[in-house]
C-alpha cells in the first residue's frame, strides 16, 4: 500500500427519493398517505475501501474525530439531542454528522472506474466490547444494546401525529453465557451489509469531491409504517425481513445504469428540499 497521506472526504446525504431530508422536514408514507418525520437516524459503516483502475481496492484510513475512530464512522443526525444541544454541544457525537474523513494512499487516481464498497455495522470485533471503554463514537448508550447483542448498526425513529415507527439493526441470535457477556463466536444472525458503488458518473470525483445519498423511500419500500410495523432485527417480522430485503436489493456491485437503491453515489447540490415540519 502506498502512503497514506491524500486528506479525503465524502459528504452525506439523506433523502426521501428527490427530496432533501433533516430534522426539520416531513414526508409522507403508506396507503394513508401520512406525515412522518425524523426522530432519529444514525447508522456506523465500517470497512471502508477505495478502488480505482491504477490500484485496485484500497483501505482507507480514518480520522480520529467524535464521530469515527480506527474502522468505524457513525453517520446520520439523532433530532431530539440536536434540539437539546443547540446552544451547548458538549456532547457532539449524540447529535449530526454526514462526512467521512479519511486518508487515502497517494497512488490512488480516481476515474470513471472507480468505486466505494463499505459494510453497514460495527466488525464482530469490537461490537461486543464494553461501550464504557471505547473510544466515541463506539461509547454511545444509545446505539448499543447489550454486550451479548452489541450495538445497533442502524437506529432509525420516526414519528407522526399519535404514531411512532422505528427500526433497530443490529446482530440477532448471539449466544454467551449471559445477557451481559460478550459471545465468543459470530452470531447466527450477524445482520452486516456490505455495499459496492460506482463514484465515477455523477459525483465529479476527478475534483475529489465524493457524496453519497441514503434514500429513505428504498430503504422503507412495501413497509407500511405504524408501531405494529416496528422492527427490532427479528428473523420472523414480517416488517424486519421486507427491511432486509431492501438492504439486500443494494448489496451488491451496482453499476452507473443500476437502478437506485438505499445507498447511491450522487452529486448532493442537485436535490430540492423537503417540506418543513410545523
Amino acid at each position: 500500500m502506498g502512503n497514506l497521506s491524500n486528506e479525503q472526504k465524502i459528504d452525506l446525504s439523506l433523502s426521501w427519493r428527490d427530496a432533501t431530508l433533516d430534522c426539520q422536514s416531513t414526508f409522507h408514507a403508506g396507503k394513508n398517505n401520512k406525515t412522518w418525520f425524523i426522530e432519529q437516524f444514525q447508522f456506523f459503516i465500517s470497512d471502508i475501501e477505495i478502488g480505482s483502475t491504477n490500484a485496485g481496492w484500497q483501505k482507507v484510513k480514518l480520522a480520529n474525530t467524535p464521530f469515527q475512530n480506527q474502522n468505524t464512522a457513525l453517520i446520520g443526525t439523532n433530532c431530539q439531542t440536536e434540539k437539546l444541544h443547540a446552544k451547548d454541544l458538549t456532547n457532539v457525537a449524540n447529535d449530526a454528522n454526514w462526512s467521512i474523513k479519511y486518508t487515502t494512499p497517494t497512488d490512488i487516481i480516481l476515474d470513471e472506474n472507480s468505486g466505494i464498497r463499505f459494510t453497514l455495522g460495527v466488525p464482530f470485533q469490537v461490537n461486543h466490547l464494553n461501550p464504557i471503554s471505547q473510544q466515541s463514537p463506539l461509547n454511545l448508550p444509545s446505539m448499543f444494546w447489550i454486550w451479548q447483542t452489541g450495538h445497533k448498526f442502524l437506529r432509525l425513529e420516526l414519528a407522526a401525529n399519535h404514531e411512532k415507527w422505528l427500526f433497530h439493526l443490529g446482530s440477532t441470535g448471539c449466544k454467551s453465557v449471559s445477557a451481559m457477556r460478550a459471545p465468543k463466536s459470530n452470531c447466527l444472525y450477524p445482520n452486516r451489509f456490505n455495499f459496492e458503488l460506482p463514484l465515477g458518473i455523477n459525483s465529479k470525483i476527478a475534483k475529489g469531491n465524493l457524496a453519497i445519498n441514503v434514500d429513505l423511500a428504498e430503504l422503507l419500500k412495501h413497509v407500511e409504517l405504524s408501531a405494529s410495523s416496528s422492527c427490532q432485527s427479528e428473523q420472523n417480522n414480517k416488517s424486519c425481513q421486507q427491511l432486509f430485503d431492501n438492504l439486500l436489493l443494494n448489496n451488491q456491485i451496482k453499476s452507473a445504469e443500476t437502478e437506485p437503491g438505499v445507498f447511491n453515489a450522487v452529486n448532493i447540490n442537485h436535490k430540492s428540499k423537503g417540506s418543513t415540519v410545523e
